[in-house]
């Protein structure tokens, strides 16, 4: 489950009951759509990047929840690179809920870049401009 909205400010609208066994949700929002109660629900949480979901001045849909002391490094279950490297499982079970809060993945940029550009060249679109 993928959460895109664009909300002027938090506002509970993803119910955590709706999460079933499985779920992998992942919140995009700059702001929080979720129930503060979500990760209660969660089996694991991970993060693109540990520090920086830590920080206060950001924004992002888990913020309220690092604010109110419901995600801590002890309750954080890792990064998404241990995962990836193998350093740390990810889903162990068929009935898991994991929830991924990433802050900004530039290679989620890169790729959604590279779609645009092919798009733009298959439909004859756009101007190329010099680098240099």
């Amino acid at each position: 489950m993928v959460e895109a909205t664009r909300l002027a400010e938090p506002e509970p609208l993803l119910k955590t009951t709706w999460l079933d066994a499985c779920t992998l949700l992942v919140p995009y929002g700059t702001m929080s759509i979720l129930e503060l109660d979500v990760l209660e629900r969660m089996d694991k949480v991970l993060v693109d990047d540990r520090a920086q979901c830590f920080r206060d001045d950001a924004f992002g849909a888990l913020r309220p929840h690092v604010r109110a002391g419901l995600l801590t490094e002890q309750s954080l279950y890792g990064e998404l690179a241990e995962v990836v490297a193998g350093t740390k499982p990810g889903r162990e079970r068929d009935d898991e809920r994991i929830l991924f809060w990433h802050r900004g993945l530039a290679t989620t940029d890169i790729a959604l870049a590279h779609l645009i550009v092919e798009r733009a060249r298959e439909r004859g679109l756009g101007t190329m401009l010099p680098y240099r």
